[in-house]
């Protein structure tokens, strides 16, 4: 039992400094498993008669990868983009957007056939462990900004006025995420602030914004207005 909850922790541990590995850190890491060879080879094999693949690579609803991602700085995630009636997310990296799924039967068919022993079979399991890694992380933080979305949704549409934004606590995401997204990890207060930590994004007036200032207290909000209300008297 002990041995078990051990190597939970490890798990917490590693998926917790994980994800507030910086931006660019993590595009290297995910170019390092793009090139790996045993990811190649189970990406490319193919089952001719179920037209079935090991690997199967979608995209979260309404994401995409950006182009543009020459103009931004390090620190910049993605560009939201959000009218009355919908919204648009363009990652900085088109791997951010990305759910790698594994077809578990085909997969244990294909070590089964390739009688992978010893360092081989090492080799699939550090892979399998970083494509859930890479999955966690994306889902993570697309859930995160479709939370941020909902609740300032209009910041977003009031072209980035400041006097738009709602206090919005780590809870308040954590609780929405919990009753949209019935599946997957629970996110606390913990990993939205690892998450979100020193990351921003481009609204679509070409604003960056650090996601963390998305997260205003009431006494931020009060600040707010009497900027505001000292602007007006000037």
């Amino acid at each position: 039992m002990k041995d078990i909850d051990h190597k939970l922790l490890v798990k917490k541990i590693i998926l917790s400094r994980f994800l507030e590995t910086p931006l660019e850190k993590y595009e290297k890491f995910i170019e390092n498993l793009k090139t790996n060879s045993v990811f190649q080879k189970l990406y490319n094999r193919k089952c001719a008669k179920h037209d079935g693949r090991i690997i199967k690579i979608t995209n979260f609803s309404t994401t995409m990868g950006n182009s543009r991602k020459y103009r931004w700085s390090k620190n910049v995630l993605a560009e939201v983009i959000v009218s009355k009636d919908r919204y648009l997310i363009n990652y900085r990296n088109e791997w951010f957007s990305k759910k790698i799924e594994i077809d578990q039967s085909w997969l244990n068919r294909f070590l089964e056939n390739e009688k992978l022993i010893g360092r081989k079979e090492t080799s699939i399991r550090d892979l399998l462990a970083k494509i859930r890694l890479i999955n966690i992380r994306n889902s993570i933080t697309y859930k995160i900004l479709r939370g941020i979305i909902y609740f300032q949704k209009d910041f977003f549409i009031n072209r980035d006025d400041p006097y738009s934004l709602k206090v919005l606590s780590f809870l308040d995401v954590s609780k929405w995420v919990s009753d949209n997204f019935k599946n997957g990890l629970y996110i606390d207060n913990s990993r939205i602030s690892r998450a979100i930590n020193g990351k921003s994004i481009i609204t679509k007036y070409g604003r960056e914004i650090g996601l963390k200032e998305l997260f205003p207290s009431s006494r931020d909000i009060k600040k707010n207005m009497l900027k505001k209300s000292f602007a007006w008297n000037v």
